[in-house]
């Protein structure tokens, strides 16, 4: 009998192929019997680098080729970093599975390397680059006497941005997942800043009709991220938030293990700019989830929900 293949639709740049390369890798160990190919191509969002995500469509850039793809029939399954997706995707498609989270922190890069000084002993005036508005307001808040510069790219194109500035800001996964941790200076804590919502997090798409499918994924599926990412992207969702709105949110179960009927206690902390105040509101909850019930999913998208009505009632 011949080898089925998986046909995995994919971003063309270095840490898109290597992430998904990950996730497929890890479905055809989960699936004995099973191989795959990478559908790779190229996004909106990595062609038009001359531009703000937010000036022309915001998260949905990288993702739409895959999704055509999908629909099209030429591929199976599209995999995503999370923070890239839209708070809810579309009717015909659904979030089958996500692999367990990765270092979910920001990290940052000093133009001397790692034993430059650290962000908080740069001088006044000293340029940072990143492409995120979360980031600035984040950084702003402890440090606003620093420059930040926009900058956009994969990660060696933001790296060799360290030639006209002092430091660059990156997510801390993709630096790890393309072995590039020993150029990191210092990370952030979640404390610090909090991370993009869905940051660190890969994820597997589908058609919501491909129900065949699921028995596969579900091998790979982590169950604690999973719930994690339902309560980010609800926050998201419930304050109509995209990647134009420096907004995120981070969710953790702070237990260390479940009782004994499989209830986890997850905290989820958010932090929203108000253009209006000019003020960066903060908020968190902790809600009970029950990870063996298939209410799971349901409790854990309320916590994010009422994150972000604790938000709203500051707004």
């Amino acid at each position: 009998m011949s080898e089925f293949k998986l046909r995995v639709a994919t971003r063309k740049s270095a840490l898109a192929m290597a992430q998904t390369t990950m996730v497929a890798e890890a479905i055809v160990q989960a699936n004995p019997g099973l191989g795959y190919e990478l559908v790779s191509m190229t996004t909106e969002g990595d062609r038009r680098l001359d531009k703000s995500l937010a000036s022309f469509g915001g998260k949905g850039v990288f993702i739409k080729e895959l999704e055509v793809a999908l629909l099209e029939g030429r591929a199976d399954i599209a995999v995503h970093s999370l923070k890239d997706m839209p708070a809810e995707v579309l009717p015909e498609f659904k979030l089958a599975a996500v692999l367990h989270r990765e270092d979910p922190r920001d990290a940052f890069v000093a133009r001397g390397g790692v034993d430059c000084c650290k962000f908080m002993e740069l001088p006044a005036g000293a340029r940072i680059g990143t492409g995120s508005i979360r980031r600035v307001v984040q950084l702003k808040a402890f440090r606003p006497d620093l420059e930040y510069v926009p900058i956009r790219g994969n990660i060696q194109t933001r790296l060799s941005k360290l030639a006209e500035l002092d430091g660059v800001v990156l997510a801390a996964a993709g630096l790890k997942r393309m072995g590039l941790a020993d150029q990191v200076t210092e990370y952030f804590s979640t404390e610090q800043m909090l991370p993009a919502s869905g940051q660190g997090i890969l994820a597997i798409e589908t058609l919501n009709a491909k129900q065949s499918l699921d028995a596969l994924l579900a091998h790979v599926n982590d169950a604690e991220t999973y719930c994690i990412a339902v309560a980010e992207m609800a926050y998201l969702k419930a304050l109509n938030a995209g990647c134009q709105f420096p907004v995120a949110s981070f969710a953790e179960f702070v237990d260390t293990a479940a009782t004994a009927d499989g209830v986890r206690e997850l905290k989820i902390r958010g932090i929203y700019w108000d253009e209006t105040s000019q003020q960066l509101l903060r908020a968190e909850v902790q809600h009970s989830v029950s990870l063996e019930s298939p209410y799971s999913i349901a409790q854990s998208r309320a916590a994010g929900e009422a994150l972000a009505q604790k938000i709203r009632e500051q707004l």
